[in-house]
């Protein structure tokens, strides 16, 4: 009878055994618990309307007309830049092209204090102005000594507004700033943020005019 009962257990036992290694759950770590990602909004970095990385150019995009004038040319030391996703805009020669962050496109000055820098989204805000209201709410604070100069509707492409603003940043340089929102497609828009020191603002508004006329988008 006692070997009988022993058997009995270890045949129970070589069943549970097997159960266990046949089933793909036994072995199987519990999923990671879902998580929230979200772009938490950092007023020290040039400010932007996307909310989420544009999408490669498509090649069937429909035409209209573009604010560039058609006369528009290439100035001496001046070449069209892309970061490889459609846009062109007109660089100075030697400036590095580089990412910040975010992965957004960044075209700094040898040696010098200023800096363009393009952004992308293929899910625009129908006003643009009122995006740049919302940004500034939220993002003022985080400027050292901020100040507004204007937020202002301009006409370029299908819809465009500027936020220039002033602050003070952490080496006490006062810098000065022009973000030009604007939408060129249904599912295509960018910024255009030109920084500078205060001081150099009057004589690199020919240099920001070159960018905002020659600028080349990827859809329109």
């Amino acid at each position: 009878m006692l070997a009988a009962a022993l058997a009995a257990v270890v045949l129970m036992m070589a069943v549970v055994l097997l159960l266990l290694r046949d089933d793909p759950a036994a072995n199987r770590a519990d999923p990671p618990p879902a998580g929230s990602t979200t772009n938490a909004t950092n007023p020290t970095n040039p400010a932007k309307p996307t909310t989420q990385p544009a999408a490669p150019p498509t090649t069937n995009a429909a035409p209209t007309a573009t604010p560039t004038p058609a006369g528009f040319k290439l100035p001496t030391g001046w070449r069209m830049r892309d970061d490889g996703t459609g846009f062109e805009v007109p660089v100075p020669d030697g400036w590095a092209l580089t990412r910040d962050d975010d992965g957004r496109a960044k075209w700094t000055e040898p040696n010098g204090n200023r800096f363009l820098l393009i952004d992308q989204t293929r899910d625009p805000r129908p006003d643009p102005r009122k995006d740049w209201l919302e940004n500034e709410s939220v993002r003022k604070s985080g400027y050292n000594d901020y100040r507004r100069i204007q937020i202002k509707t301009v006409k370029y492409w299908d819809s465009a507004a500027d936020w220039e603003f002033t602050y003070t940043s952490k080496s006490g340089t006062r810098l000065h700033v022009l973000n030009r929102g604007f939408v060129t497609a249904k599912d295509q828009a960018y910024s255009i943020y030109w920084s500078t020191p205060d001081a150099q603002w009057q004589s690199s508004r020919g240099d920001l005019a070159v960018i905002i006329q020659g600028f080349k988008p990827a859809r329109r």
